[in-house]
C-alpha cells in the first residue's frame, strides 16, 4: 500500500540517519569535571584544609589525534607552613593543553572510519529487510491471484461444458422421440450434464475461498466479486532487454544479496579494527600550559606565574598476540565466508533469470500449439455435431469429442495462466512489479 511503502522508505532514512549521528558522535566534545573539599593531615603531621575543582573538555579528531584543555584551581589552608617563604594559605590555578598523536595503534581513528562504514552496512540491512517483506507479499499475491484465475479458467470451462452437455441432453431427448436414439443414449448424456454440474459446483466453492483471500489482501469487503484479468502485454518487456541488464536489476533487487554486501562490508571493518588492535601503541603528547600561584608568607603576599610544557612520549605492547592474530584470521574467515556466499547468490539470480527467460520461450511455444490444437478440437466437435444430426455419429463419440475440446481449452487457458505467471516472477525477481505499483498509486 502507499501508506506502508512511504512509511518503509522514511524508515529507513531515519534509520540511517540516527545511526551516521551516534558515529559522528564520537568526535564531539567530552566533558570532565569534578571537585571538592577536605581536611586532612599532611606527610609531616600537619592538618590542612584542603578544596579543589577540575575541568577538562577532549575531543578525538578523525585523524585519530586528540586533543584535550584542563583547568585546576586548589585551594590549601595548613595549620603550619612548612617553610616561612612558602604561602599559606595558597591558592593554585593550572591550565594546560595537550595534543595526542598515535603513530601505531588508533592512527586515522579506525574506530570513527569503520563506525561509518558499518552504518552504512545497517543501511544496506533494513533496505534488504524491506524488499525481502515485499518480496514476499508479491510472492503471496501472486500465488493467490494466479490460484484464483486458474480456478476461473476453470469455472468457464465447466460452465461451457455444462452448456454443451444441456444441448446433447436435448438432442437425444429429440432424437428418441423420433426414434433414432435408444434409453442408452438419453441416459449417457444425462450421466454427463450431472457430472459437468457438479465439477461446476467443486469449482465455485474453490472460487469462494480464493476470493476472500484476495479480497483481504485488497481490503475489500469478503464477499467483493471481481474476475481476475489477465493481460501479458505490459510484462513482455523484460524479455526483449538484454540479459545483463536484467542480471543488474535482479542483483540491485536481490534482498539476499543486499543482506550478503552488508555481511561483506561490517566484517571488513570487523577485519581492519582486529588489525588495528594488534599494532603496538605509540603516542606521541605534546602539552603546553600555564601555573599560577598566590598567597601570603612571612613577607607578605606573593603571586607567580610560570610555563610549563613538554613532550611525553608512551608505547604499550602486547607480549602475547595469539589471542589478538586469532582474532583476525577468525574476521578473515567470516570475509572469506561472505564473499563466497555472494557469489553463489549472483549464480543463483543469473541462473533464475535465464532460466525464467527460457520458460517464457518455451512457454509461448506451448500456447502456440495450444491454440491451434484448440481450433482443430472445435472443427472437430462441429462436424462431429452435424454427423450426430443426421444420425451418422454414436452419442459417446460426440462425448467424447466435447470432453477432449474442453481439455484442449483448458490446457490453453492455464498455458496463458503460467506464461503470466512466469513474466510476473521475473518482474518480482527484477523489482519492477513495484515501479509499477508506485507509479499508479502516484508515490
Amino acid at each position: 500500500t502507499r501508506i506502508g511503502l512511504v512509511g518503509s522508505e522514511m524508515c529507513i532514512r531515519d534509520r540511517a540517519r540516527q545511526d551516521m549521528l551516534k558515529v559522528e558522535s564520537t568526535l564531539g566534545w567530552q566533558l570532565t569535571a569534578e571537585g571538592g573539599v577536605k581536611h586532612d593531615v599532611s606527610t609531616f603531621g600537619i592538618p590542612s584544609d584542603t578544596a579543589d575543582a577540575f575541568a577538562g573538555l577532549n575531543r578525538t579528531l578523525r585523524s585519530g589525534d586528540s586533543l584535550g584543555v584542563s583547568g585546576l584551581y586548589r585551594y590549601e589552608d595548613s595549620t603550619a607552613a612548612l617553610s616561612p617563604l612558602l604561602p599559606n594559605p595558597s591558592e593554585s590555578v593550572n591550565l594546560d593543553l595537550n595534543y595526542r598523536m598515535p603513530f601505531g595503534q588508533g592512527r586515522n581513528n579506525p574506530q570513527y572510519a569503520q563506525g561509518r562504514v558499518t552504518a552504512e552496512a545497517t543501511v544496506l540491512l533494513q533496505k534488504a529487510n524491506e524488499l525481502s517483506i515485499r518480496e514476499q507479499l508479491a510472492n503471496h499475491s501472486r500465488d493467490v491471484f494466479y490460484s484464483a484465475a486458474s480456478v476461473r479458467a476453470q469455472m468457464a470451462t465447466a460452465h461451457s461444458a455444462v452448456d454443451r452437455a444441456r444441448r446433447l441432453k436435448r438432442y437425444v431427448a429429440e432424437r428418441l422421440e423420433l426414434g433414432l436414439a435408444e434409453e442408452k443414449d438419453i441416459l449417457q448424456a444425462d450421466a454427463q450434464l450431472q457430472s459437468r454440474i457438479s465439477d461446476l459446483r467443486t469449482l465455485q466453492v474453490a472460487w469462494e475461498q480464493q476470493r476472500t483471500t484476495l479480497n483481504r489482501l485488497m481490503g475489500r469487503p469478503w464477499d467483493a466479486e471481481f474476475t481476475p484479468l489477465l493481460d501479458t502485454a505490459p510484462l513482455m518487456q523484460p524479455k526483449s532487454e538484454p540479459k545483463p541488464i536484467l542480471l543488474k536489476e535482479a542483483e540491485a533487487n536481490s534482498p539476499g544479496l543486499l543482506t550478503n554486501q552488508a555481511r561483506v562490508i561490517q566484517n571488513e571493518a570487523d577485519l581492519e579494527l582486529r588489525r588495528d588492535s594488534r599494532k603496538d601503541k605509540f603516542d606521541v603528547v605534546l602539552s603546553v600550559g600555564g601555573r599560577t600561584t598566590s598567597g601570603d608568607n612571612v613577607s607578605g603576599s606573593i603571586a607567580e606565574d610560570d610555563v610549563a610544557g613538554g613532550v611525553r612520549l608512551e608505547y604499550q605492547r602486547a607480549l602475547d598476540k595469539r589471542g589478538l592474530d586469532a582474532g583476525i584470521y577468525q574476521a578473515q574467515l567470516n570475509l572469506q565466508i561472505a564473499r563466497e556466499d555472494e557469489r553463489k547468490i549472483r549464480d543463483d539470480l543469473r541462473y533464475s533469470v535465464t532460466g525464467l527467460l527460457s520458460e517464457v520461450d518455451a512457454n509461448q511455444l506451448s500456447l502456440t500449439a495450444h491454440q491451434r490444437r484448440v481450433v482443430s478440437e472445435e472443427k472437430k466437435v462441429n462436424e462431429a455435431i452435424e454427423r450426430y444430426r443426421v444420425g451418422r455419429e454414436a452419442t459417446d463419440r460426440l462425448i467424447q469429442f466435447e470432453n477432449e475440446m474442453q481439455v484442449a481449452r483448458l490446457a490453453l487457458d492455464q498455458d496463458r495462466i503460467a506464461l503470466e505467471r512466469r513474466l510476473t516472477n521475473l518482474s518480482i525477481l527484477l523489482g519492477r512489479i513495484w515501479q509499477s505499483i508506485k507509479h499508479d498509486k502516484g508515490l
